[in-house]
């Protein structure tokens, strides 16, 4: 596991801590840590950036994955997986969306369903509120707790 990953304050916003002494590892509860990402979601283009408090992964870029819209005279549901890929290029996640939408925007709740580089192993989820910017984009903003 990176040093620089483990040292960080942040390191456990979004990874699982390992205290390795006598080649063993230990075996305590993961402790919790904040996780805060602003995706600016762009409906006219495959690629939206992101940002986010996660060391190693403080920007990067998030296409779809598998999902299903249903539309309603409200709004809609969205189910589905979005890929996050880190600029870093230290790894990324799929975090696995449930979402209702309309023209107030957008609330539901995330998980990460998958990891891979330096984010493998990695279990997060929490919720998510999107804001309205125009017509065509929206910034969604997942708070939650890494473990």
């Amino acid at each position: 596991m990176n040093r620089r990953w483990v040292a960080g304050a942040a390191a456990a916003a979004l990874g699982t801590l390992m205290v390795a002494g006598g080649g063993a590892a230990a075996t305590a509860a993961p402790v919790g840590f904040p996780v805060h990402v602003v995706v600016h979601t762009d409906f006219t283009s495959e690629v939206s950036e992101f940002e986010s408090t996660i060391p190693g992964c403080e920007t990067g870029t998030v296409v779809e994955g598998t999902s299903r819209t249903h539309f309603t005279w409200w709004g809609g549901v969205y189910v589905g997986i979005k890929e996050f890929t880190c600029d870093s290029g230290e790894g990324g996640f799929d975090v696995r969306l449930n979402a209702r939408f309309g023209e107030f925007g957008s609330t539901g709740t995330w998980s990460v369903a998958d990891a891979w580089g330096e984010f493998e192993g990695v279990h997060a989820n929490g919720t998510l509120v999107g804001v309205p910017v125009s017509d065509t984009m929206i910034d969604d903003i997942y708070t939650g707790t890494a473990r």
